[in-house]
């Protein structure tokens, strides 16, 4: 790990605004945040139309696997950036089935067939999922990934000993004189030597979100190892993170001459944007003001459009928007630098909108410069849904912090409410209008309740349905809006809209070995409750049918008066004083 007296060694002076450059196509977003969600929900609903409707992921699961888990990871950066649920339900019974074809291909706990990263994809995704809708099953399925890790990790312990378990040959302990803890192999052959940023930085992401969701220590610790190997080992003089570095002690600390991507500084932008928001540290801060503006002005993945060129293939790529997004969203820049992060962001949306497809398709080309795409890839479309979602951030111009994104933790309750600004002096409320409204809302609620109780018995009958899960349980064509070819028009996102957990059953903390035990599945008890928390609610009857299944016989039933607090918290934007007392509460942590 990096002693603190060298990462609080004064760096580069803070960038001053990067502004953009004169020659960027299009850094400014004119379409307005509806048009946006639509266009990015018909190039998800396509991508989804291509999944396999037997086990939810991408045809050949062996080589397409970790683009199953980056879609995962997107639909719930959708719901997160939109305040929505849409894709909660679906993705309870995604990661469910994807983790028992993994298991049973041999690559335990999302932990991947050779690669490190790949796996990691799916606890990315599984870390924003129980961000974005507070249900436990995700953080445990994330909290499995990056234990999976753990063994191809280095730690000062292994590098003191000169081996590590998973390796067959001598560790070099220390290059340059600082140690090498933290770095990840990037694959699983035990005589592959490689320690890569896309492994490295997937874990040090990986870990600053489970410090974010869970105020654990040792994950916060294993963070801040990582951020420290990149900084020491893979930045290069531009101020940008290199490709990899040999641990073989006998390759003297060789490093991989490959090229500059924008693959390896995206993760090191996105784990420093979570890493601030977790410790407000303006170290890290500063480091990502500098590490942003050299890649916003570097030529080496973008040229004097600011379009995304990346490798020798000049093909589009997801992780900086996505990581560019993390920073902006959590307000984890300096002020000067988010007008810059704004332009970038409308740039690469702008490209994929306007050149990446054509003829409302809603198939995404590998070039953000054109030409535009014919034929479905789930590497070129997902690149493009990034870029896509990425744009949501920049609804309002004029807010320092413009975003339905929040990077906190489901509002908890409180007991101080905040004063509403004062009214002009002449505004003065009817008596009348405000006793009328308040008989109303009685009548209403009585109504509601007689619309419930008949919408119990209903909900009764459906539980004679029985169907195997995931398969039948989770039909796509019903949880998505629309086809792939024709998407539905979204509504505009609701900024109060949450899912509020009615019953959680309390996570459990890893243990030194729980990286080798399977993670709880979507079957167990506790899967089918969060299953049927996340079920959107009133259902239509063929949804309804859906709902029963995935959470299956054996349930409790809600009472009138917990079915009546759903609906009152969610039709009042989920006001946190009416959650259930024996709700477990999140730990106090600081993410903004």
């Amino acid at each position: 790990m990096l002693p603190l007296s060298l990462l609080l060694t004064p760096l580069v002076a803070k960038a001053a605004a990067q502004l953009p450059g004169p020659s960027w196509r299009k850094p400014s977003i004119t379409t307005s945040l509806e048009d946006r969600i639509s266009v990015a929900q018909g190039a998800i609903s396509r991508a989804i139309s291509q999944l396999d409707s037997t086990n939810f992921m991408f045809p050949d699961p062996t080589h397409s696997y970790p683009r199953s888990g980056t879609l995962y990871s997107q639909l719930a950066e959708f719901d997160q950036l939109t305040n929505q649920s849409r894709y909660a339900a679906d993705l309870g019974g995604y990661y469910g089935s994807a983790k028992t074809v993994l298991d049973n291909m041999g690559a335990k706990n999302f932990s991947g067939f050779n690669v490190l990263n790949d796996g990691l994809t799916f606890g990315h995704g599984a870390a924003i999922a129980y961000k974005t809708y507070n249900v436990p099953i995700f953080l445990q399925y994330a909290k499995q990934s990056w234990w999976a890790a753990v063994p191809y990790t280095l730690t000062q312990t292994a590098l003191d000993a000169g081996k590590i378990a998973s390796k067959s040959f001598n560790l070099s302990s220390s290059c340059q004189g600082i140690s090498m803890a933290g770095g990840v192999f990037w694959n699983k052959d035990v005589n592959n030597s490689d320690i890569v940023m896309i492994a490295t930085g997937a874990f040090f992401i990986l870990s600053a979100m489970l410090a974010e969701a869970t105020a654990d220590a040792m994950y916060l610790a294993a963070a801040v190892q990582s951020m420290s190997f990149i900084r020491s080992h893979l930045y290069n003089d531009q101020g940008l993170v290199r490709d990899g570095i040999s641990a073989r002690a006998t390759d003297n600390c060789a490093l991989d001459k490959v090229g500059l991507f924008a693959y390896d500084s995206g993760p090191m932008i996105e784990g420093l944007a979570v890493l601030y928001s977790v410790s407000q540290n303006t170290t890290y801060r500063d480091m990502l003001d500098e590490l942003i503006s050299a890649a916003l002005k570097t030529n080496s993945w973008q040229n004097e459009t600011g379009i995304i060129q990346n490798g020798v293939g000049h093909t589009g790529d997801m992780m900086i928007p996505r990581a560019l997004v993390a920073a902006y969203s959590r307000n984890a820049t300096s002020p000067s630098l988010r007008p810059s992060i704004r332009a970038y962001l409308a740039v690469q949306y702008n490209a994929v909108a306007d050149l990446a497809t054509q003829n409302n398709s809603n198939i995404y080309g590998a070039y953000w410069s054109g030409p535009a795409g014919t034929k479905f890839d789930t590497g070129y479309q997902t690149n493009a849904i990034q870029a896509l979602i990425s744009a949501f951030a920049l609804d309002d111009p004029a807010s320092p912090s413009s975003s339905g994104f929040s990077s906190q933790a489901p509002p908890r309750a409180t007991n101080s409410i905040s004063p509403g600004p004062t009214p002009p002096p002449k505004a003065k409320a009817s008596v009348g209008a405000i006793v009328g409204a308040i008989v109303g809302g009685i009548i209403a609620l009585c109504l509601l309740g007689l619309l419930l109780l008949r919408w119990r018995r209903k909900r009764r009958d459906m539980r004679q349905l029985t169907m195997p899960f995931p398969n039948s349980a989770l039909d796509i064509k019903d949880a998505s809006a629309g086809d792939g070819h024709s998407p539905s028009r979204p509504a505009a996102p609701n900024p109060k809209r949450r899912i509020l957990p009615v019953r959680r059953a309390p996570s459990q903390s890893p243990s030194s070995e729980s990286w080798a035990a399977p993670p709880p599945t979507p079957a167990s008890g506790e899967a089918r409750a969060d299953l049927q928390e996340l079920s959107p609610w009133p259902l239509s009857v063929k949804q309804r049918s859906v709902s029963v299944v995935a959470v299956g016989r054996g349930q409790p039933e809600l009472t009138t008066e917990e079915l009546l607090r759903m609906l009152y918290n969610r039709m009042n934007g989920a006001n946190t004083s009416m959650r259930v007392v024996d709700e477990e509460a999140l730990p106090e942590y600081r993410t903004a």
